[in-house]
């Protein structure tokens, strides 16, 4: 159940890497000054690289938890039954 859930870690931080290479392949050209709309573009703009970038955060974040997980559960427990043969 631990490798599935660190897995499925490992998943969502691809799709979140995959979320931001998106928003930043398809957001708008820089408009020119001279347009009329110039104010509302670059707001948009700044919105979707901050959604970008949030989205690396989290991708970044959420796979090196997938990856240490995924360590963990593959570490035999030969330490911890080792300590419990000695108490006994």
């Amino acid at each position: 159940m631990k490798k599935i859930f660190f897995r499925l870690l490992a998943i969502v931080s691809v799709v979140l890497l995959a979320r931001a290479a998106y928003l930043v392949l398809t957001a708008p050209p820089d408009p020119t000054y001279a347009s009329a709309n110039h104010d509302a573009v670059i707001a948009q703009l700044g919105h979707l690289f901050r959604q970008a970038a949030y989205s690396i955060t989290w991708a970044i974040q959420l796979g090196y938890l997938a990856w240490v997980g995924l360590k963990w559960s593959k570490k035999p427990l030969v330490e911890s039954s080792a300590a419990d043969n000695g108490r006994g």
